[in-house]
């Protein structure tokens, strides 16, 4: 953001005073206006520095930081907070009889160093015990796959190993600059009101690990809503975040709506090419950049409509590959023709498949 007076120095401000009272006073260092003028002219440069924080008061944007929520406030938006993961923890014990002490409190990590905690003493069952835990910090890393938190940050006597046999939920990071700047902007374009439309996207969006969301009105006959939601990419969300925004929703909505909420699937794109290439040039390169320009251009398309990914787009974005100099052959999702996207889909990119052509 361009920030008016930014330029101002105690001295320009100290030599634009001098000069309103030039052949009037001796104005001349030592004098007594010029000595009259430095602290003034020190003062008023203080003022300045306050500009840049009241410009990001006034218009906020993603940089402004905590600045967002003082405007926000006023209009009773506050920032979602981070969330901390949950899973079901599983220890084996060296025998089918015995039962090893795993307190509430025992650290379990994956192999990539996430921590988890867990929350009760262990429940044991012919040499099989159970404890809910929840990760160390908050945020939607800590949403491993099953079997990953394998390790115990320090030996359990009669404890032969541990695993999650269910993947790990729930964990969400506190709202981003750009989505909070994002969803309050929206609430003062979008008018919201009486249960409309918009109010069901924000109250969705109240919810914390929603960051996109979508209503569809009259869904299923008169009286019915659907509320479509995902996560920061457009990903599906678990269900207890589908249970969150439902409940959320459920305390808020006017009398009578019959409401729906449900979360986006993926629609795996997949891309298959005959290239010519450039002298020095590889597929595997072709590849890791076409991956990441699809990538982008399907998180741009719409949220929660009926959409189709191009395949003109699609060999758009390959020809611009660097190296790529020419195709022989190329589908998206095995044909020649535009990929329907429904309502309740986020494409994401799926099997891309670089050949180089003779």
């Amino acid at each position: 953001m361009d920030v008016p007076y930014s330029d101002k120095t105690p001295e320009s401000i100290k030599k634009a005073m001098l000069s309103q009272l030039e052949g009037t006073v001796e104005i001349r260092e030592g004098s007594f206006a010029n000595h009259l003028a430095s602290p003034a002219a020190y003062q008023m440069w203080l003022v300045y520095q306050l500009v840049p924080w009241l410009m990001q008061l006034v218009f906020p944007d993603e940089t402004s930081g905590e600045l967002i929520d003082l405007q926000a406030a006023d209009f009773g938006l506050v920032r979602t907070p981070g969330v901390k993961a949950q899973v079901t923890m599983q220890f084996t014990a060296l025998t089918s009889t015995a039962s090893p002490s795993v307190p509430a409190g025992t650290t379990v990590v994956t192999r990539d160093g996430l921590k988890f905690i867990t929350l009760e003493d262990a429940v044991w069952s012919a040499g099989v015990g159970t404890a809910p835990a929840e990760a160390e910090q908050i945020g939607r890393i800590y949403n491993v796959e099953a079997n990953t938190i394998t390790v115990m940050s320090r030996n359990v006597a009669g404890v032969s190993y541990c695993t999650n046999p269910a993947a790990a939920y729930g964990g969400a990071d506190e709202e981003t600059d750009a989505a909070f700047l994002t969803r309050y902007r929206e609430y003062l374009q979008r008018p919201i009101s009486s249960g409309n439309k918009n109010h069901y996207i924000s109250w969705a969006k109240e919810v914390s690990g929603v960051i996109n969301a979508q209503c569809v009105p009259i869904w299923d006959g008169p009286g019915t809503v659907k509320v479509i939601v995902a996560g920061p990419d457009k990903d599906p969300v678990d269900e207890d975040v589908i249970g969150e925004v439902a409940d959320h929703i459920e305390e808020e909505r006017p009398i009578g709506a019959d409401v729906t909420v449900v979360t986006v699937t993926e629609l795996a794109i997949n891309v298959s090419a005959t290239v010519t290439l450039t002298s020095g040039a590889t597929t595997q390169a072709v590849k890791e950049e076409l991956e990441a320009s699809l990538a982008q251009m399907l998180l741009e398309l719409p949220f929660g409509e009926a959409t189709l990914v191009r395949w003109s787009r699609c060999l758009a974005l390959l020809l611009d590959c660097e190296g790529v100099e020419d195709y022989a052959a190329f589908t998206v999702n095995s044909g020649t023709t535009n990929v329907s996207v429904g309502q309740e889909q986020t494409p994401v990119v799926g099997t891309i498949t670089i050949t180089e052509g003779s």
